[in-house]
């Protein structure tokens, strides 16, 4: 399938959001989490509920579907950093970021306490994701794009610089994730929701201004789970069902 909604999440109300499309102007809906955290910083979906993360009170959490008031679990990961930034899905774990010691987590399940790897990265990761094969992430320090290899090899496979000494895009990319062809991203200064052709090159694809919805937008995802974990440039092998 195709992206057909955008969750994304902002800082300014403590919202899940939901946009329809790859990016119409359209909100089809909201959900204030401002009684569970102050500090929104992440968000991903995982087919049937949503991933996101508070960088307030340091923990991942677990929302029913896209999105109900139900909270299904929440994990404090404070002991390990303590500065939440992003969190995803790849399938079976919990890919994180944290800004205390600038290092990708990969957390074991939805939520298990068991830390399985980390990596140490050279700047804040501010949005972290999963694509099948590798962990794209960003950071506003620089303004890059970067996707690393596995989860994690201490290899940078590329990266896009998208703020002003690179495109130009915006300064300061908050977000990203993968949608099986693009990659959606998040901009704080100019407040738009981006679409980056590949991974990644210099097309961006299209963008809207979320501004007048929340002014701090921190991370964004796709619906299309399938695409996304499927892999980058992976091939579909269809399988006859035999009844």
């Amino acid at each position: 399938m195709a992206t057909t909604e955008t969750p994304w999440i902002g800082a300014t109300d403590d919202k899940l959001y939901l946009q329809s499309g790859q990016f119409s102007a359209t909100l089809k809906t909201s959900l204030d989490v401002s009684a569970i955290e102050t500090g929104c910083s992440g968000i991903e979906w995982d087919g049937t509920n949503t991933v996101w993360a508070g960088a307030n009170a340091d923990k991942l959490y677990l929302q029913s579907g896209k999105f109900s008031a139900t909270m299904k679990t929440s994990r404090d990961v404070k002991s390990i950093d303590n500065g939440v930034e992003s969190s995803s899905w790849d399938g079976t774990n919990t890919p994180w970021g944290g800004e205390g010691s600038n290092k990708l987590y990969l957390q074991s399940g939805q939520f298990s306490a068991t830390l399985k790897t980390s990596l140490s990265v050279a700047a804040t990761p501010r949005g972290t994701s999963w694509d099948g094969t590798n962990t794209p992430w960003c950071a506003s320090t620089g303004d890059k794009l970067y996707l690393q290899s596995g989860q994690f090899s201490g290899t940078v496979k590329t990266s896009l610089d998208v703020g002003v000494a690179g495109l130009n895009i915006d300064n300061g990319p908050q977000g990203v994730t993968w949608d099986g062809t693009n990659t959606p991203w998040i901009g704080l200064i100019d407040d738009k929701l981006y679409l980056q052709s590949g991974q990644f090159s210099s097309t961006l694809k299209t963008s809207q201004d979320v501004f007048a919805i929340d002014s701090a937008g921190t991370d964004i995802s796709t619906d299309d789970v399938n695409g996304r974990l499927v892999g980058a440039g992976a091939a579909f092998t269809p399988t006859a069902v035999i009844f």
